[in-house]
């Protein structure tokens, strides 16, 4: 798979597409007075760029900076950097062709760490990290025999599906579902079918976020029918996905049925004894997942006391990028249901951590509230928030 590159990250997580970067390029370039080519010149350079199809010259190298307001090397502009990056060291080339049961055990740690830096800073410095890192491992997957394959495999499997949502926080759905297409893969030849059930339900989930909620629908589905078996988180998260499907699908009955459902297996798995990668579904989490879909099916009341109490329970410290996106979610459902001071409050706390953490799930859901002030955008209550929500969601105030 070709590594991402990073000029088409910066551009999607500032939500621009192609040709809205393009208008702020030309500004920017006139402004610097360097010369810039036709619009159509232009936009087949940006393709190439963006496609490690041709390295950026020295002349543009400025104006990017300017645009994405980062410096070369986080854009990937010294030294082809976006291709060539690698926080690890290079293999020494008398290294054994299979890794150690040690170096398998190093890299679980590493990606224990990577998953706790996430939940407190976000995507934006960890994705370019573990997708190098990924490297490493696919050559040791490839080199891997015996015994310590299985094991090798398992933790290729988890690195891939948390590069997957890192980039989908980020707010690159291609690359993270091209990231969790690989962890399938690896999944596949593990022959686990909770596994796969889990790493489906991934795949769902990018697919709605994505706005495709029947690809998300048919995938929730595919991820409940792997096995007889699964243990009740995993039955619970597929549901809680296959509800969030129906909802967008605008499909009350379907979603109140696999609603109630996650929350009964989810009840069920406080008491598993059996290992899975969906530890985080209480019956807590699966009520808050749902708050949205509440909001889109014209119940606004119900999430909102939904993300309330959720908001109580919170550990102090802990989980600030979900925080931010509980507060966000909270503040749309209080501006729908007219709550517009309780709306300002909440946004407000959660504007402050997506500039923090730079997490696209958190924009999008201020973007959802930006909507639902619009209408109250003049009172002196809202009028500095909808102006930073336009600032951060790029549009007019």
């Amino acid at each position: 798979m070709d590594i991402p590159n990073l000029l088409k990250q910066a551009r999607k997580q500032h939500g621009w597409s192609q040709e809205q970067a393009i208008v702020r390029f030309e500004k920017i370039g006139h402004a610097l007075k360097i010369d810039i080519p036709s619009r159509a010149s232009l936009r087949t350079l940006f393709s190439m760029y963006e496609n490690n199809r041709r390295e950026v010259p020295e002349t543009y190298r400025q104006i990017f900076c300017e645009l994405y307001r980062a410096s070369e090397s986080d854009l990937g502009l010294t030294s082809a950097a976006s291709m060539t990056a690698t926080p690890l060291p290079a293999l020494p080339q008398a290294m054994p062709g299979s890794p150690s049961p040690e170096v398998i055990i190093y890299l679980s740690n590493v990606l224990a760490e990577h998953t706790r830096a996430d939940s407190l800073i976000g995507p934006l410095y960890l994705a370019p990290t573990v997708q190098t890192q990924l490297q490493l491992i696919d050559r040791l997957v490839q080199a891997t025999r015996g015994p310590d394959r299985r094991q090798m495999l398992e933790v290729a499997a988890q690195f891939a599906e948390f590069c997957g949502w890192l980039y989908q926080d980020s707010g690159d759905s291609d690359c993270a579902m091209g990231w969790t297409n690989r962890a399938l893969d690896y999944a596949q030849e593990l022959a686990d079918p909770q596994v796969v059930a889990y790493i489906l339900m991934r795949k769902s989930n990018i697919a709605t976020e994505a706005g495709h909620p029947g690809q998300g629908l048919g995938l929730a589905n595919a991820a409940l029918k792997t096995a007889p078996n699964l243990s009740p988180r995993l039955r619970a998260v597929s549901l809680r996905q296959l509800a969030n499907a129906h909802a967008l699908l605008g499909e009350p009955r379907e979603f109140e049925s696999a609603i109630d459902r996650a929350i009964q297996d989810a009840t069920e798995g406080l008491a598993q004894l059996a290992t899975d990668k969906a530890r985080y579904c209480t019956p807590s989490y699966v009520q808050m997942e749902a708050g949205m879909s509440y909001v889109l099916l014209g119940n606004p009341g119900a999430a909102l006391s939904i993300f309330e109490r959720s908001l109580t329970q919170w550990p102090e410290a802990a989980q600030t990028r979900d925080q931010g996106l509980c507060l966000a979610r909270l503040a749309t459902a209080a501006a729908a249901q007219g709550e517009i001071e309780r709306a300002v409050e909440a946004g407000s706390e959660a504007l402050t951590i997506a500039q923090r953490t730079g997490s696209a799930r958190i924009r999008t859901q201020l973007e959802a509230l930006h909507d639902h002030l619009t209408p109250v955008a003049k009172l002196p209550l809202v009028r500095d928030l909808t102006k930073h929500l336009a600032q951060l969601t790029h549009r007019v105030a």
